[in-house]
């Protein structure tokens, strides 16, 4: 059975509402939210080198749970807007984000002609669990300068 991307979105949030309470007994002293945020992050994929993963406003990201990028995050919108852009990324620690999505958004990110492109995506970042399940994914057709 083959989802949409909308589909899979509500399919997501759904669960994320049953199971989004689970943890709200815990005694961790955080202010992450438990429910996911809408999200829309824009930048640049490029190959994963251990000495550049360091650098601000870098996240290593994993595809599919196969493929490792350094993801340069330029632009991070939230549907209500109360986070401030890209500060919303040193809540992500350590700076890893697993990526999660339909088959043919992760095929697009597997592509090794992504790397250097402006890359936009959508979708719900759970920053406790370090998830990003993307619904929309935009490559650019030509490479960032």
């Amino acid at each position: 059975m083959h989802l949409t991307w909308r589909q899979t979105l509500v399919m997501l949030v759904a669960v994320g509402v049953l199971f989004g309470e689970s943890g709200s007994d815990s005694t961790a002293a955080s202010n992450l939210p438990l429910s996911p945020m809408l999200v829309t992050m824009s930048g640049t994929f490029q190959p994963f080198n251990a000495r550049d993963s360091h650098d601000l406003d870098t996240l290593t990201v994993t595809i599919a749970d196969k493929q490792q990028w350094l993801f340069r995050v330029n632009r991070v919108d939230t549907a209500d807007s109360t986070n401030p852009g890209l500060m919303l990324l040193t809540e992500i620690f350590p700076p890893k984000l697993r990526i999660i999505g339909s088959t043919n958004n992760m095929a697009v990110l597997e592509q090794p002609t992504v790397a250097g492109k402006t890359v936009t995506l959508q979708g719900f970042l759970y920053i406790a669990d370090r998830n990003f399940y993307v619904g929309d994914v935009n490559v650019a057709a030509t490479t960032a300068p």
